[in-house]
């Protein structure tokens, strides 16, 4: 667990009192992402996805060691917030709190695999040794200790997290207020330039735009991206709405797509439609998952009819 080279932006910023943002690796980009250190009277971080020196080095800028950590809340399972959560848990013995429905995707590798949906995909075995030479820490198991509930405020000390459970990026997904709602740790509502992603069989799109809606609802002033460098405080309202215009302009492309003859799965996937690029092919299983669900969705509302395989654009 020794320090590096850090990056050339400030790892980690006091975003309120006790609540320090500590970025990740690669500008927070997947499979890096952001985390909170809440140093109050129970030492708590929400995700473990940065880069471990990282986290490290937070700790001790802040006067602590790894062993001073207490708790460390999970949002979700995927293995950029899952990070070294295993790691940290061993070397402090601190416990693992997450939503009941994260818990199968945290505790083991192979539950983590299951709740992906792509084991029987025939890029799994490319995907697998991807996984283990990048990021190989995810493998390790990950006991969980309790679960937190929906809306049940966490204590700290002088600080409150409160549990957002924002279902559709995946199924356990949960945002936090901090203190109250508004400031949200909005996790992967992360108001990118790629926009939403659901790319998972535990994913659905009906819940993503419902959750997004929810947050809306609650007026926040600050959100915190999982993947930005820096809190979004102006004009947040508008850069959560174009987050979630992001659904409906993707139906539309497909649409159009379709219409122009690139009527089946495999065409669309192919593109691709979604991806601006596809980096490497490991991401045509994420490009597919997510292109179904707006097929089956478009299909359900009566916008598409598919026979064989083939896809028609109902007029």
């Amino acid at each position: 667990m020794g320090l590096a080279q850090m990056p050339e932006y400030p790892i980690h910023a006091e975003i309120m009192p006790h609540v320090h943002m500590i970025r990740g690796a690669n500008k927070s980009r997947f499979p890096e992402a952001n985390a909170l250190l809440i140093d109050d009277e129970v030492m708590t971080l929400v995700d473990a996805g940065p880069n471990m020196n990282h986290i490290l080095k937070t700790l001790s800028d802040l006067g602590h060691s790894v062993r001073d950590l207490d708790r460390i809340i999970l949002t979700h399972f995927h293995i950029d917030h899952k990070g070294h959560a295993a790691q940290l848990q061993k070397a402090s013995g601190c416990e693992i709190i997450c939503h009941p429905l994260a818990e199968k995707g945290i505790s083991t590798f192979q539950g983590m695999v299951e709740c992906y949906g792509i084991e029987g995909n025939r890029r799994f075995s490319g995907w697998m040794s991807t996984i283990t030479t990048w990021v190989p820490h995810i493998t390790s198991d990950c006991p969980v200790s309790s679960h937190f509930i929906d809306g049940k405020p966490i204590d700290c000390g002088e600080t409150r997290l409160l549990p957002l459970h924002t279902p559709g990026h995946t199924s356990d997904h949960t945002c936090f207020g901090i203190n109250d709602y508004n400031t949200i740790l909005l996790v992967d509502i992360d108001l990118t330039s790629f926009g939403p992603w659901y790319g998972n069989v535990v994913s659905d799109l009906d819940q993503f735009e419902s959750s997004i809606k929810k947050v809306m609802n609650l007026s926040p002033k600050m959100g915190i991206s999982g993947h930005l460098l820096e809190p979004v405080t102006e004009e947040l309202q508008g850069r959560l709405a174009e987050f979630l215009a992001v659904f409906d302009e993707r139906d539309r492309r497909i649409l159009e797509l379709v219409d122009r003859g690139h009527d089946t799965l495999e065409k669309l996937t192919s593109l691709p439609t979604i991806y601006p690029r596809i980096p490497n092919d490991l991401f045509y299983i994420f490009e597919e998952f997510m292109l179904k669900k707006h097929i089956d969705r478009l299909t359900e509302r009566g916008l598409l009819t598919e026979t064989d395989g083939y896809l028609k654009v109902k007029r």
